[in-house]
């Protein structure tokens, strides 16, 4: 496996571009509180680690510079029923993109454009706050001097 350990390296960037719209990136902290995890993004965006990943993650708590990265079919709109590890967080979309089958929405943390796809049903509007959720089992952290996926 050492003659593959180059493209280890190769993923957050690879990541950024395959598929359409590409995964989100957006630099964030790994903080502790109570003995949980948490991932902070800024704009006072902040959500939980899973607990199965807390143990990996642990040895990046305060200094290490990470990228939070979520593709944008786990985020979503906000559902009467979800599942463990779905966070609800609310976002006032900047612009909104109807494709048919989906909406994508589109919103800004740190300046970070984000991008999440919702059903056309919940008519998301530029400039209206609206109720998302995020599916915390597909995240990724990863190193950003390293380019390591954790």
């Amino acid at each position: 496996m050492d003659h593959l350990s180059p493209l280890v390296f190769l993923i957050p960037f690879v990541a950024g571009f395959i598929g359409s719209p590409a995964m989100n990136l957006v630099p964030c902290q790994l903080v502790e509180n109570a003995g949980a995890l948490s991932v902070t993004l800024g704009d006072g965006l902040s959500f939980p680690v899973p607990p199965a990943r807390s143990a990996r993650y642990r040895s990046k708590i305060g200094g290490a510079r990470l990228l939070f990265g979520i593709r944008p079919e786990h985020l979503t709109e906000m559902r009467a029923q979800t599942a463990s590890n779905q966070h609800p967080f609310e976002i006032t979309p900047d612009v909104t993109e109807p494709m048919g089958m989906e909406t994508l929405v589109f919103f800004r943390v740190q300046g970070v454009d984000i991008c999440g796809r919702t059903n056309p049903a919940v008519n998301a509007q530029p400039g209206r706050p609206m109720k998302m959720l995020a599916d915390l089992d597909h995240m990724h952290l990863i190193d950003d001097e390293s380019g390591r996926v954790l």
